[in-house]
């Protein structure tokens, strides 16, 4: 009985197809493409998500100080009206709270407690600023665009001497 199987099995079975050489280059290809698409999309994500080196997170914090320089003039001025007032410091507070953001990550990464109290000081300056947005007073709104710029000028002054720390770090490591 196994014979008869067996020659069965033996007159059934076809020999192995042979692989055309055109449609393997083709999966080849598209196997190719694929990963290549991969790699694309890890680099994108990976340049998205990169926290910002120390001179960059300063020209931002730059930036933010001289917005809310120009928006505490405008507020001691009285020249914008009260909807577009409220839209400058909402796009102000949205900006302070991306910086809190990044600097929390930076903090935490390079456990840097100097980074940390940045982060503490953009804090107290977005609070200001949502006192500000809510106030119904204008001298409140001038006294909370102070605080807000003078929290932000803290946090300049504490990021320089970061970079300062930095700097003479490099340099003592570069004397070894």
């Amino acid at each position: 009985m196994n014979a008869f199987f067996c020659s069965m099995l033996a007159e059934t079975t076809e020999p192995a197809a042979q692989a055309d050489p055109t449609r393997l280059i083709l999966e080849y290809v598209v196997y190719a493409a694929i990963i290549v698409v991969g790699i694309f999309i890890l680099l994108l994500l990976r340049s998205k998500t990169r926290l910002p080196r120390h001179n960059e997170l300063r020209k931002k914090l730059a930036d933010l100080c001289s917005e809310l320089a120009s928006l505490r003039k405008t507020v001691e001025d009285g020249t914008l009206p009260r909807l577009k007032l409220t839209k400058a410091i909402s796009g102000l507070i949205y900006r302070t709270d991306k910086l809190i953001y990044l600097t929390d990550r930076m903090a935490e990464k390079e456990r840097d407690g100097e980074i940390a109290s940045i982060s503490t000081l953009l804090g107290q300056a977005r609070n200001e600023l949502a006192a500000c947005r809510a106030g119904a007073r204008a001298e409140q709104e001038t006294d909370g665009a102070q605080a807000a710029q003078q929290r932000a000028d803290e946090a300049l002054a504490l990021m320089d001497r970061v970079i300062a720390r930095d700097a003479r770090l490099k340099a003592e490591s570069t004397k070894k």
